[in-house]
């Protein structure tokens, strides 16, 4: 028994090798858009909140200067933002920490940036029933924030409706306003809406924009709440399960998940980036392999014999 599994293991193994020059070009293209979105999302939405607050200071600064002078205090504070982002942009490169804050902590930020640079507070109503993993947090955090600096670029509004909502398999999310609104015959996609598009992809979600001119815009996403990678099949029998087993459910998988990330984590520390395909190359092959087999799989991409034994240790006394 123990041959044979450490003959798949070996069969695994050399598989995955088969891809790795492949994988690192695509890995290396798929890092480059990401980084492109975290700047636009991020510097870009400073940047284009202190534009705003520069052109008003300089139309009012001859009507009435101490007025103007507000505004360029707050184009100041935005300045601070803005570098600010630039620091974090950096440190991003550098490090696979998770996100600490909360979506709610995440996006009372970017409403009240939007606020002190439009003088519109959105209505904001975030009802979570369901742990939500942090590529999803990220995801929402950033099309939230690209979609209140189109609306303060081009929508002209007065009124802007942030709603997220779960139920027991997707998030949802809308973002509404009631500015001028657009064609999407005739406008050409910009680079904002790209980088929310290949967002929604990359965690197999839908995206979905209605607008016409002069009716406002309303953007919905919808989103997995578990990677189709990690999601465990069910049979009849399970749809049949009482409510305090499906929430005992969604407790395992939100654990699970977190411990798929660690697994990431710690495995790029030794090998790199190629560390997320591999772990995730590894779930998709068996997506019912346990948590104690992926180790095991995992730790065979690492060369050092006594690196690989502290990798299993490791995250193993995590699991327990």
């Amino acid at each position: 028994m123990g041959s044979k599994h450490y003959t798949d293991l070996l069969l695994q193994y050399k598989e995955l090798r088969q891809y790795l020059l492949e994988i690192e070009e695509l890995a290396a293209v798929q890092e480059r858009k990401r980084i492109a979105r975290e700047i636009h999302d991020s510097l870009g939405n400073a940047l284009t909140s202190l534009n705003i607050q520069l052109q008003t200071a300089r139309k009012l600064w001859h009507i009435d200067p101490s007025q103007a002078e507000q505004f360029l205090t707050e184009a100041q504070k935005l300045g601070s933002v803005a570098i600010h982002e630039v620091r974090q942009s950096v440190c991003a490169l550098r490090t696979n920490d998770t996100q600490e804050k909360s979506l709610e902590e995440l996006i009372t930020l970017v409403v009240e940036n939007f606020y002190q640079t439009t003088g519109i507070l959105p209505y904001t109503s975030i009802n979570l029933s369901t742990p939500l993993s942090i590529k999803v947090v990220t995801t929402i955090y950033r099309i939230v924030q690209e979609s209140l600096t189109n609306i303060c670029k081009y929508a002209q509004a007065t009124e802007v409706e942030i709603l997220v909502n779960t139920d027991f398999n997707n998030v949802l999310l809308v973002v509404r306003d009631n500015g001028k609104g657009f064609s999407l015959s005739q406008r050409k996609t910009g680079f904002g809406i790209q980088g929310i598009k290949e967002r929604v992809t990359a965690l197999q979600g839908n995206f979905n924009i209605e607008t016409e001119l002069g009716n406002g815009c309303k953007l919905t996403v919808e989103l997995p709440l578990i990677e189709l990678s990690i999601l465990e099949k069910q049979t009849p029998g399970s749809l049949k399960e009482s409510t305090t087993k499906q929430e005992i459910k969604v407790e395992n998988l939100a654990l699970k998940e977190r411990f798929i990330r660690q697994c990431e984590r710690y495995l790029a520390e030794l090998i790199g980036p190629i560390a997320s395909f591999l772990v995730q190359k590894a779930i998709k092959n068996n997506p019912h392999l346990s948590c104690t087999e992926l180790v095991e799989i995992l730790s065979v991409e690492i060369s050092n014999p006594q690196k690989a034994q502290n990798f299993q240790q490791k995250l193993l006394s995590n699991l327990n």
